[in-house]
Parts: C-alpha cells; sequence; structure tokens
C-alpha cells in the first residue's frame, strides 16, 4: 500500500510541474524604472592594498528594454563616506531565455562593474550580484516603480 501511494504521489506531482506556466525572459522583460537597494564590500579607494570598506546605497536604473540602461545612485561607505550623491551611471544588459543574465555598469570614478543578474515576478523585480572587479562583493535587489498615473489606470480611481 505504502508503494501504491508513492507512486501515486510521485505521478501527480510529475502531472503538476508538467502544467506549470513556462516562463520565458528576453531584454523588453525589463522595460522601465526600477529602485534599488545594495549592500556589501568594495576596496575604499582604487589603489591596491586600500582598505575594503561595508557600503549600502540605492539605484534608480532605467532599462530600456533592448539591453541599455542609465542609472543614477547614492552610494555611502564606511571609510569613505558619501561622497558623490547623485552618481550617474551606464551600461548594458542581456537577458537569457531562463531570465538569467549579465550587466554592466560603468559610474565616474569607478571600474566597470560586471553583474549576474535574475529576473523575477514577471519582470517586476531584478536582482543582482557583482561578481568583477573580484574586490567589489555587492548585492542589490531592484523592484520596478509603479507611477501614479499607472495606477489609476489599473484601478481606475
Amino acid at each position: 500500500m505504502k508503494t501504491a501511494m508513492m507512486i501515486l504521489l510521485l505521478a501527480a506531482t510529475a502531472a503538476l510541474a508538467q502544467d506549470a506556466p513556462q516562463t520565458t525572459c528576453t531584454n523588453a522583460s525589463l522595460k522601465g524604472d526600477y529602485g534599488f537597494t545594495l549592500t556589501g564590500t568594495r576596496p575604499s579607494a582604487p589603489t591596491p592594498g586600500a582598505a575594503i570598506e561595508t557600503v549600502i546605497g540605492t539605484a534608480m536604473t532605467h532599462f530600456d528594454g533592448n539591453g541599455n540602461l542609465t542609472q543614477i545612485d547614492n552610494i555611502h561607505g564606511s571609510v569613505t563616506g558619501f561622497t558623490a550623491p547623485d552618481r550617474a551611471g551606464s551600461g548594458n544588459y542581456s537577458i537569457n531565455p531562463d531570465c538569467t543574465g549579465t550587466m554592466t555598469l560603468s559610474s565616474s570614478g569607478s571600474p566597470t562593474l560586471t553583474l549576474q543578474i535574475v529576473v523575477v515576478d514577471n519582470g517586476n523585480e531584478v536582482r543582482t550580484a557583482v561578481v568583477a572587479p573580484a574586490p567589489v562583493m555587492v548585492t542589490s535587489n531592484g523592484r520596478r516603480v509603479v507611477t501614479r498615473p499607472v495606477l489609476d489606470r489599473i484601478f481606475r480611481f
């Protein structure tokens, strides 16, 4: 009896897995403005042997749906402080069909960052991890910004 129950349970699980919606992503999965929070560590200066500092920050990133991005960030370091408010940056991104991807970001006074990204919640959220340069260990979560006029159209206020 236990064997029969186990077989039925496995069959039901397999059937449910086949009926689950398949998600396919493209660069267009990220389009619009996303608000990010970030945290991690980085060198406090570009010179070799510089102290590693903890950083926190926010960013507003605009993805154009075609693989290009622009960003304004505000980063606070535990050693360097809050030195460059509203720092502009730009870069590109590429999203794979499985919703993983890569992103590069260049900002004045900083090395170009390479990030691994994952698009979740039907493109409403993106999660990132800096993978290069090696001393930078920063992760972030970004959420699509929904403005009041969009909400008004959806909910007919």
